[in-house]
């Protein structure tokens, strides 16, 4: 109480200037006013999933900020990652709950950079990095979109706060990729060991896992298969034609399914790849078609063709990637990624024809069926791929005509912009000239070799399938006809 005791009473000098008028010609004495003090009162904020309390600081320590000399700004100096060097550290901000993915490090700002930075490499992911705000946008070849913050924790303890947050795309993907990219920025996981031993795609494990359970289920028919195959394409083509953009994503989706060996059989996949690319089923002399009418493969591969050369679909009108994008527009840039992704399947497929054949169609106690399927094949993948190229000139009609070699070279020209369709052109070309001379040799005209090392440069720094498919491609570009 000593506190809110009345002080001594002041003297008429002193009441002079402090006297208040409240418009009343009456003079208040500052004794007879009351007396206010303020308390500041800190209460803790909940702790994050991390158990970190993130509670913002107060005075200068607010942001963690490093010039062109500290240690952060030179991202790289220990090891070759460049690509990501944040300028300051923000606090989470007041009443931001932090997403379930996230997770706090007890480790350096540079290290853990260097590790996300790492593991997007080698996950494939496009990341645009903000260095002023220490964000990042990451861009999966599932057509996923995430956000990346790092945080500065403000209760003391040294570390960081990673958090991923998701924006667009499949929910089980992202949670696969949010995982992976969290393990590897603690430090717990080993992004090139698990490379190395699951493969650089994030669903491989699980495919392996389908594919062993798939090999004990007893083989159907090859008939039976074949028209379960042709009732797939066209479901697929009946949600092509369709005006809405989700019935056409579906039906893309479909395609990539039906011509991913690893994911269906491999009849289906081959009949699928030759419609993509041939517009017909037909595999060998026993094949045929109920009634004759092909006009739905045709219009399957019409439809490929356009999306891939045109960004569009029939006679529709095509976009620019570089005006701003609204929701038509960002639909075909799926549909354009979507249906390179078919293509590089069905190209693929059919330039291993051969080994998929054998692994579809031979077994222990009848090996010389396989011998009997080759010799009846009615083509080769030279020349599926030299038809292929002469049907991609028809696509668009008249002047509007656009050769496939350089639709693809162009779009393998964007790989600083666009690494995932970069890679899938890649693929494409490697496919091509592999079982082509006259597609290897057009290659070589069109200058491909400058535009593949250059991709390849991008794919070494910030994505790896991009980076082994460019080697793949500038492989075949060395060779001769001759080899």
């Amino acid at each position: 109480m000593d506190d809110f005791k009345r002080k001594a009473p002041p003297t008429d000098e002193d009441q002079k200037p402090a006297a208040r008028s409240h418009g009343t010609g009456q003079h208040v004495a500052p004794d007879a006013a009351p007396e206010w003090r303020s308390v500041s009162v800190q209460i803790d904020r909940p702790t994050s999933l991390a158990g970190v309390n993130f509670r913002r600081p107060h005075g200068s320590e607010e942001l963690i900020t490093t010039t062109k000399d500290s240690p952060s700004s030179k991202l790289g100096s220990s090891t070759s990652n460049k690509n990501w060097w944040p300028t300051r550290l923000r606090p989470v901000p007041p009443f931001y709950p932090l997403d379930r993915s996230s997770r706090f490090i007890a480790d350096e700002l540079e290290i853990v950079v260097n590790r996300i930075s790492e593991a997007n490499r080698v996950l494939s992911i496009h990341a645009q990095y903000d260095n002023e705000n220490a964000t990042a946008e990451l861009k999966t070849s599932e057509n996923g979109e995430m956000f990346l913050s790092l945080f500065k924790t403000s209760n003391g303890q040294e570390g960081v706060c990673v958090e991923i947050q998701r924006r667009k795309g499949d929910s089980i993907s992202y949670h696969r990729y949010a995982r992976c990219i969290l393990d590897v920025a603690a430090g717990e996981l080993d992004i090139k060991e698990h490379v190395k031993k699951n493969g650089d795609d994030i669903d491989l494990v699980y495919i392996k896992k389908v594919n062993r359970l798939n090999n004990l289920e007893v083989p159907n028919d090859a008939a039976s298969e074949r028209g379960d195959a042709i009732v797939a394409v066209e479901i697929a083509h009946g949600l092509l034609m369709k005006d809405r953009m989700d019935a056409r994503l579906l039906g893309l989706e479909s395609l990539c399914l039906l011509t991913d060996p690893r994911k269906t059989g491999s009849r289906t996949a081959l009949i699928t790849s030759r419609v993509v690319l041939l517009g017909t089923p037909q595999i060998d002399e026993e094949d045929f078609i109920d009634g004759g009418d092909e006009t739905p493969f045709q219009e399957i591969q019409k439809t490929i063709l356009s999306l891939v050369q045109f960004r569009r679909i029939g006679e529709e009108s095509d976009f620019d990637d570089d005006k701003g994008e609204s929701s038509e527009e960002e639909h075909i840039t799926i549909l354009h990624n979507l249906a390179l992704a078919v293509l590089a399947n069905a190209l693929d497929v059919i330039l291993n024809e051969d080994m998929l054949a054998e692994g579809d169609f031979s077994s222990p106690s009848a090996p010389e069926e396989v011998t009997r399927c080759n010799r009846r094949r009615i083509d080769t993948a030279e020349s599926i791929s030299e038809r292929f190229l002469e049907d991609s000139l028809e696509c668009g009609g008249g002047s509007e005509s656009k050769e496939i070699m350089k639709t693809l070279i162009t779009e393998l020209g964007k790989a600083n912009m666009k690494p995932h369709n970069a890679c899938l052109s890649a693929k494409c070309l490697r496919s091509l000239c592999r079982a082509s001379d006259k597609a290897r040799n057009r290659a070589k005209e069109l200058g491909a070799k400058a535009v593949v090392q250059t991709a390849l440069d991008v794919g070494t720094r910030t994505h790896l399938k991009l980076e082994r498919e460019c080697s793949k491609v500038m492989t075949e570009l060395k060779k001769t006809n001759t080899e």
